[in-house]
């Protein structure tokens, strides 16, 4: 869609030189929104036509100075139909630096993705949280990968996106870094944020993206069964810390905690009633309602065997998330276990249940 676009120019008679003569100024307006410039030439008042937007002087410098006048309208309009053509976003202020050549340069894809991501870090711990921050690192690590090996090169403007790209995209996550199917959803999704940034930013005017649907991954929830957890119960580690994360596993599954949860429960989060049973209550980190569960005979002796002696504040001395993926696939490899990880641990509370039933 065009915009409505106008040039005018005028002679600024607040700053009238000692000489009487005054500057010559140029307007640009888009939809609406101005931005001025010099010309860079003066002219006497009484020699200027607001009518015709020129000077009416006969002689030689008048001529250059009107000559110099045409040069810049007919320069604007072909900036103006330029951008119109790329589908860029046209603005008064980027016509004005098309014409100046002053900061004319194509904002590139990965450079803008860097940027939101520098942005992004300095909310974490304060209303975002790092896994959300590591999702978008993870997602621009992936951009870059395919930006350099499909098209060879270290970055590409954001004016040269076709719809193409992003189905490469998606065939690249799946084929090259063979993604699961919820990840490829993830890191796209991340992408499309970036080109509503850009949109916003007045980078470009019109998603490239805009009819690309999403293909939402089969959930297949897993959990294991009395079977499965009988197994895990059964086969101690002999390395102390694939130990602890076994137990630690063991207790998520028992009281349906997620990883997050786990990591930060605190004393401060278990009580007594008055029949003596312990209870967690804990907000959800992810959702932030409040989950409250039972402490049952095998968590309780967990608790009692494994919590954290050196910390007043936190009941497990937790690892971190990547040692403890590390740790759980020495458990999975031992006990030949399909599938170990928080998500599976959580939703086998029900397991639990029967187990103990």
């Amino acid at each position: 869609m065009r915009s409505t676009f106008n040039i005018l120019f005028y002679i600024n008679r607040n700053k009238q030189k000692k000489d009487g003569k005054c500057p010559i100024m140029g307007r640009i307006t888009v939809d609406g929104k101005s931005t001025q410039f010099s010309v860079q030439e003066t002219i006497d008042p009484d020699l200027w036509s607001v009518g015709k937007n020129c000077t009416i002087g006969k002689d030689k410098e008048a001529k250059t100075i009107n000559q110099k006048l045409e040069h810049y309208q007919s320069e604007l309009k072909q900036h103006y139909n330029r951008l119109v053509e790329e589908d860029a976003y046209v603005t008064a202020e980027n016509l004005k630096n098309a014409l100046l050549g002053n900061g004319v340069h194509e904002t590139m894809l990965l450079k803008e993705f860097q940027a939101h991501n520098d942005e992004y870090a300095k909310s974490v711990g304060v209303t975002k949280s790092k896994g959300s921050y590591l999702g978008y690192v993870h997602a621009y690590k992936s951009l870059e990968k395919f930006v350099t090996q499909k098209y060879g090169i270290e970055d590409i403007a954001f004016k040269e996106l076709q719809y193409s790209f992003i189905e490469d995209f998606e065939f690249f996550l799946s084929t090259n870094l063979n993604f699961a199917p919820n990840t490829v959803l993830n890191v796209i999704l991340k992408l499309k944020r970036l080109i509503h940034r850009a949109i916003n930013k007045e980078i470009i005017r019109k998603n490239p993206f805009a009819d690309y649907r999403c293909k939402q991954g089969e959930s297949n929830r897993k959990w294991l069964s009395k079977a499965e957890l009988d197994v895990l119960m059964q086969t101690p580690m002999e390395d102390k810390k694939v130990e602890l994360v076994r137990v630690l596993f063991l207790f998520s599954c028992f009281c349906g905690l997620s990883f997050a949860d786990l990591y930060h429960l605190k004393w401060e989060n278990i009580s007594t009633d008055k029949h003596g049973t312990m209870w967690i209550r804990i907000k959800r980190k992810k959702t932030g309602t409040e989950s409250i569960v039972p402490i049952l005979d095998i968590p309780e002796r967990i608790i009692e065997k494994y919590s954290n002696p050196k910390s007043d504040e936190k009941v497990f001395a937790v690892p971190s998330y990547a040692l403890t993926r590390y740790y759980l696939e020495k458990i999975q490899a031992k006990t030949q276990l399909k599938t170990l990880n928080f998500h599976t641990a959580r939703h086998s509370m029900i397991s639990y249940s029967l187990l103990i039933s």
